[in-house]
């Protein structure tokens, strides 16, 4: 009687083995079919709107992304839309709540693809995705934002709409890019945060030094400038090709303002990923031209040919201008003539606009408008910049004034005053000069 129930029971089981795989291939096999079982055709406002409905709600994603053939998918995978979708999404919602969307016309369209690619020299075509179309999202606001949140769509030749596959995938890896690029920030990550400059500084210029040295300032900036949280940051661009953001708080250089930031990551026809971050330059106040032992004078000061003689000891010679400059009215109501004045030192030349005290020319006072080191001698621009000097060892002390076309700017006595500089093909400095602002 065991022995007769136990067979029973064994036989039981092995039914059940082989009924249970069979039952779970045709559950399977159903919902895959439930899944993927589209083959009609979608048109374009009909595969706008399957989009539009996932980057509106994550749960119309898996209903979306099942309602698209794999013909319209474009090779396109559930988790590549699912992120498209979601980073349209954080793009979206600060526009308020979607009520529609419109397919933008071709001029439209067009002039929406050259706004991306003249936004910086040699950036990647986009010709390379195909024939695309732009779908914009409409908010129930009447007023349609500036930067609206927009997707685009792809055309085969046959004329079938369907999903942008590579151009969706490229945009996805640059967002992660830039998105990198503030986590590491963020993080305090200063060789990470070096790795990703890298291919935006690839010139022999940019030591490794000059790149940590930037990666310090960028990182001195957000923790002290920024007042945005990154999951506050704004996306206003989005494409395989350029990813903009804008910071909504940073602090501005008169450290009172509160001002918006752009920040953009751009691929160049090498497919070589730059950050855009445009750092402002910090004021580290007036320059002095000094020697060894001590600061000399500065632009703006006050000067008679006494003290000039009393702190830099006689010129070698002086270039009198003949023009006059400015015309003025003293405190006792006499008109006088400024004109330009010259005073030649080695290595070094110090322009006035004076005002002749004598008939002779030789006494006179004025204000220093520029400072001009040219050759070697004992002379600086502070107590670190030199004439000879490497730009990259200009950087290590001022690490973006390259974003700025090596011009460092500075305010004394309410005149703005700027350092230029002139450097031969192996980047030494030939001339330094400290002038007024133009």
């Amino acid at each position: 009687m065991r022995r007769r129930a136990l067979t029973a029971v064994v036989a039981l089981i092995i039914a059940i083995g082989l009924v249970m795989p069979l039952s779970a291939c045709n559950i399977l096999s159903s919902l895959t079919s439930q899944i993927k079982t589209v083959s009609s055709v979608l048109t374009e406002p009909e595969l706008a709107r399957l989009l539009t409905d996932a980057i509106i709600s994550d749960n119309n994603v898996a209903d979306s992304y099942s309602a698209i053939s794999d013909k319209q998918l474009d090779g396109v995978t559930y988790t590549a839309f699912s992120e498209y979708c979601s980073i349209l999404r954080g793009m979206s919602v600060k526009h308020g709540n979607v009520t529609s969307f419109r397919i933008l016309s071709a001029d439209e369209a067009n002039e929406y693809f050259d706004d991306i690619g003249s936004s910086i020299d040699n950036i990647k075509s986009l010709d390379e995705y195909g024939n695309l179309s732009v779908v914009e999202l409409c908010y129930d606001d009447d007023t349609q934002p500036l930067t609206p949140c927009r997707f685009v769509l792809k055309q085969s030749s046959d004329g079938t709409y369907m999903l942008a596959g590579s151009y969706i995938s490229d945009s996805i890896v640059a967002y992660d890019y830039i998105s990198h690029y503030f986590s590491m920030i963020s993080d305090k990550n200063i060789n990470a945060l070096e790795a990703i400059l890298a291919p935006t500084y690839a010139s022999d210029l940019y030591l490794s030094s000059v790149i940590a040295a930037k990666a310090d300032y960028i990182v001195d900036y957000y923790t002290l400038k920024v007042k945005s949280s990154v999951d506050d940051y704004q996306l206003v661009t989005l494409s395989p090709v350029l990813v903009s953001f804008e910071i909504p708080e940073t602090v501005d250089v008169d450290d009172v303002s509160v001002i918006p930031h752009d920040v953009s990551l751009y691929i160049n026809s090498n497919n070589t990923f730059f950050i855009n971050d445009l750092i402002p330059a910090e004021d580290d106040g007036q320059l002095y031209l000094c020697d060894s032992n001590s600061r000399l004078l500065t632009c703006g000061a006050s000067f008679t040919n006494e003290l000039l003689t009393a702190t830099m000891g006689d010129p070698k010679y002086y270039v009198r201008g003949v023009d006059i400059i400015d015309s003025k009215i003293d405190s006792d109501g006499n008109s006088y003539n400024l004109y330009r004045l010259v005073a030649v030192y080695d290595g070094v030349t110090i322009a006035f606009n004076v005002r002749y005290t004598s008939d002779d020319k030789t006494a006179w006072e004025g204000d220093i408008v520029s400072i001009k080191l040219f050759g070697d001698g004992d002379y600086t621009i502070g107590n670190n910049i030199y004439y000879g000097m490497n730009l990259s060892e200009l950087m290590l002390i001022y690490p973006v004034i390259d974003e700025y076309g090596f011009i460092y700017s500075y305010v004394y006595d309410g005149e703005t005053y700027n350092m230029t500089f002139e450097y031969d093909e192996n980047y030494n400095i030939t001339q330094i000069k400290v002038s007024e602002a133009e």
